[in-house]
């Protein structure tokens, strides 16, 4: 892809973002909200000394709602993978999510597989990840199993003058496959859609921070939806 596809790209997501954070209604419910994250991914190192394509994943978060005074989620998610032609992946886990409703009920936790490929092409000083996530959701509150797709595109574009900094814009769409006796209906579950800045000490840092605004809206079918407005910081390793 040319080069000026890609900043045809960058441009969409960026109006994606903002379209995304304007959506509010008057039967919208709004809060705020700080997420952490950390995510880890790297090559299993072989004993031998031939290269090996295994792959291992980790992310662990933790979430605040109501102004950031309240619990909402903690979800810790490892898996494998394999890597496949260059900058593609195919991948594989388990996720372990308890999560606290903002019905006041009782927290309630959620076991889900999920399977994705990953896409990592780079063109100068942009880097872009597409991943496309199936999930199989079994939650503690109903016996139904939930299937849900996810589709994320994301963009960096590292500051030439400034190569420890970079601007960051992704947004990632969830589409519910099936209803469930939990709750979940079959369309379109939210969307989150991200904009902010990273910084990496040097090139090969162990760790890179990105911090920015998160938009995440909430289908809620038949109800009121969610905007949440969120400072979402994020470590990688």
């Amino acid at each position: 892809m040319h080069r000026s596809s890609y900043v045809t790209f960058v441009v969409c997501m960026l109006l994606s973002i903002t379209l995304s954070a304007t959506q509010a209604s008057a039967q919208t419910l709004d809060d705020n909200g700080l997420w952490f994250a950390a995510f880890g991914n790297g090559t299993i190192e072989s004993t031998s000394d031939r290269s090996t394509p295994l792959l291992w994943w980790f992310d662990a978060h933790y979430r605040l709602r109501d102004d950031s005074d309240g619990f909402n989620q903690s979800i810790l998610r490892p898996g494998l993978g394999i890597s496949l032609v260059q900058d593609q992946a195919l991948w594989a886990g388990y996720a372990w999510i308890r999560t606290s409703p903002t019905s006041g009920s009782a927290d309630f936790d959620e076991n889900r597989f999920w399977q994705q490929w990953t896409a990592t092409p780079s063109a100068g000083d942009y880097r872009f990840l597409h991943r496309s996530r199936f999930e199989q959701r079994w939650v503690e509150t109903g016996d139904d199993v939930g299937l849900r797709w996810r589709q994320l595109h994301r963009a960096q574009k590292i500051i030439t003058n400034c190569p420890q900094w970079s601007l960051i814009a992704w947004d990632e769409v969830f589409f519910n496959l099936n209803d469930t006796d939990w709750g979940a209906d079959a369309g379109l579950d939210q969307n989150r859609a991200f904009l902010g800045f990273g910084y990496k000490s040097c090139p090969h840092a162990p760790v890179r921070t990105e911090i920015g605004y998160l938009n995440q809206f909430i289908n809620n079918q038949g109800g009121n939806d969610g905007m949440n407005h969120i400072l979402s910081i994020n470590f990688f390793f």
